[in-house]
C-alpha cells in the first residue's frame, strides 16, 4: 500500500498555511472597506441633514421669526457646525468616555461631564441631559470621531443666491503603531456644496 512521504505532507501543509493566510488578509481587507463605506455613508447623512435644515430657514430677517437666523445673514467665515443628535451613538458600557462625548440612551440624549468607564448616562455625576447639539460635542460613531464645518459665500447681488460648502471630517484610530509607539490614525473628509436662493432655488452636489 502506497502512502504519502513526509516531504509531500510538509508541502501540502505549507500550501494550506499560505492559502489560509491569504483568506485571512482578504477578510480583513473586506471588513476594512465595509467599515469605510459605513462611515462615509454616515458622513453623507450628516451633511444632508444640515443642508435640509438650511432649506427651512427664511431668506432674510424681514420674514424670520424673532431670534431666528436667516439665510441672508449667516456668516461667511468657516464655522464649526453641531452634528445633530440623530447621529449620536448608543451608549456602550465597554467604551471609555471623555468630557463632551455624547450618546443616546433609552431614547434620551446625554453629554459626558468627566472621563469614566461604564457609568450609566443616568448617573448625574458623569453625565448631563443634552437638550441640543453643540459644536464642542465629541461624536464618536462607528469607530471614528466626526466633526462638521461650513462656509458660505456672500449673497449674490444679482441672483440672490448663496453657496454653502459643508465638510465632514472623521478620524479613525487603528491598533497599528508608528515608529514612536503611538497609535496610527487616519483622517478622511467628505464635502458637499449646496446653493440657496431667495426664491427657493436650491441645488446641491457631493464630492469626496
Amino acid at each position: 500500500m502506497s502512502g504519502f512521504t513526509l516531504v509531500e505532507v510538509m508541502m501540502a501543509a505549507t500550501f494550506l498555511v499560505v492559502g489560509f493566510i491569504g483568506m485571512i488578509e482578504a477578510v480583513k481587507l473586506t471588513t476594512t472597506m465595509m467599515d469605510h463605506g459605513r462611515r462615509q455613508h454616515l458622513a453623507s447623512q450628516i451633511i444632508n441633514d444640515r443642508i435640509e435644515k438650511l432649506r427651512l430657514l427664511p431668506w432674510d430677517v424681514t420674514t424670520a421669526s424673532p431670534n431666528e437666523l436667516s439665510l441672508h445673514d449667516l456668516p461667511t467665515a468657516s464655522t464649526a457646525v453641531a452634528i445633530d443628535r440623530t447621529f449620536w451613538p448608543n451608549w456602550n458600557s465597554a467604551s471609555r468616555y471623555v468630557a463632551h462625548s455624547v450618546v443616546t440612551y433609552n431614547g434620551a440624549y446625554y453629554r459626558c461631564t468627566q472621563a469614566h468607564l461604564n457609568q450609566v448616562p443616568t448617573n448625574t455625576s458623569y453625565w448631563s441631559v443634552a437638550t441640543a447639539a453643540l459644536t464642542t460635542d465629541i461624536v464618536l460613531n462607528l469607530g471614528a470621531t466626526y466633526t462638521l464645518t461650513r462656509t458660505l459665500t456672500n449673497p449674490d447681488p444679482v441672483t440672490n443666491i448663496r453657496e454653502a460648502n459643508f465638510t465632514v471630517t472623521w478620524v479613525v484610530k487603528t491598533s497599528r503603531r508608528d515608529g514612536g509607539g503611538s497609535p496610527l490614525s487616519f483622517t478622511y473628509t467628505l464635502k458637499n456644496s449646496a446653493w440657496f436662493g431667495k426664491y427657493g432655488l436650491h441645488l446641491s452636489y457631493q464630492r469626496s
